[in-house]
């Protein structure tokens, strides 16, 4: 069945020094209409960041019932959630959206029951409806959930049939499109045969074997297509 994707911007932030210094980074949210349900993937970033980090990371927030507003939606129009993952500018909305299931890996859920991963009273670890599924699964015919751990232990991707073929919402299993690119330069070196190619997650070779005419990332506006 074919969805229409609809792309959310819920706010932004500096990024750590650690990962990319002076590199101010948007937090991007999809609402996906498929025919049999409206699927939420992300909720954006939480209302109980720290102060500390509000005011060092400089977060810009648009509330996710807000955002959702701009497309003529509310949380009750929604009927499944799938989270990337669960640190609090990917699924700090989930507050939200208590009652409606929230699509999960195992791994990801335990690693969010543990300190210092995540805020807690956002993420509504104690009163969400979360529905663990491990590895790949198909929630609703055409949409697709991958598992692509490595940001995070049960960090998951999305992969939605529409009527340009199947756009891939990859969360942050890579920052951007640019770092997507190079993994995939260093998947078609190794297929080539060459000597210590650059590393990259063997979940890449899923990814390019459902053709996606377009891969999206939860914190970059640009966006990967193949080659014109």
């Amino acid at each position: 069945m074919r969805s229409s994707v609809t792309r959310l911007l819920v706010g932004g932030f500096l990024a750590p020094e650690s990962v990319a210094p002076g590199e101010r980074l948007v937090v991007n949210a999809w609402v996906v209409r498929h025919p049999e349900a409206t699927v939420l993937v992300d909720t954006g970033i939480g209302e109980h960041v720290p102060p500390e980090d509000v005011t060092s990371m400089r977060f810009l927030r648009t509330p996710i019932t807000d955002a959702l507003a701009s497309v003529d939606l509310q949380p009750a129009d929604v009927d499944l959630v799938i989270n990337c993952h669960l640190h609090v500018d990917h699924a700090g909305g989930n507050v939200h959206f208590r009652g409606t299931p929230i699509v999960v890996q195992p791994a990801e859920l335990a690693a969010a029951r543990g300190p210092d991963y995540t805020v807690a009273e956002d993420v509504d670890l104690d009163g969400g409806r979360y529905e663990e599924r491990e590895g790949e699964h198909e929630p609703l015919p055409g949409i697709r959930v991958l598992s692509t751990p490595g940001h995070s232990p049960g960090h998951q991707s999305v992969a939605v049939d529409t009527d340009a073929g199947t756009l891939v919402l990859a969360g942050q299993c890579f920052r951007d499109a640019s770092g997507f690119a190079r993994a995939l330069t260093a998947m078609r070196l190794a297929h080539q045969g060459y000597e210590d190619p650059p590393n990259y997650p063997a979940w890449m070779e899923r990814i390019v074997e459902l053709n996606p005419y377009r891969v999206a990332f939860g914190h970059d506006l640009a966006v990967w297509q193949p080659d014109a």
